[in-house]
């Protein structure tokens, strides 16, 4: 084998190995609130809105802070840093991507899983108010 193919197998198989390396390292995972706060990783935390009326929006801070209920029914503040994202009142689940600080759990980014709009519905009665 030339050395030429040897370096350029050499610099391929270091730049996998690197780009392997700063994927697992940047991966969250799905947890719980008690887990998250064991580790000082990104996670991703599944849950619904409660408390709705002490959430508040503080628009000096640009913060906004609600409670979420994770999937072992454990209750949480979470601090976002932006306004509150359109469509929040809908949302049957919410997950936030974040991580425990001083101030408690900070979210960076919130995903909303929001009622379907396509609902099932008997045809038998649609076709009968057809006619």
């Amino acid at each position: 084998m030339k050395p030429l193919n040897i370096i350029i197998l050499v610099v391929l198989a270091v730049f996998i190995v690197g780009l392997g390396l700063n994927f697992s390292q940047s991966a969250s995972i799905y947890t719980d609130f008690s887990n998250a706060k064991t580790t000082d990783k990104q996670v991703h935390i599944v849950g619904k809105w409660v408390n709705r009326e002490q959430s508040q929006y503080h628009p000096e801070r640009d913060l906004f802070q609600f409670y979420l209920q994770d999937t072992t029914q454990h209750v949480e503040l979470i601090n976002y840093y932006e306004p509150k994202p359109t469509n929040f009142e809908n949302a049957e689940k919410v997950v936030v991507v974040g991580a425990y600080k001083p101030e408690g759990f900070v979210a960076e980014k919130i995903v909303m899983k929001c009622p379907s709009k396509f609902e099932a519905t008997d045809l038998k009665q649609n076709e009968s108010t057809d006619l």
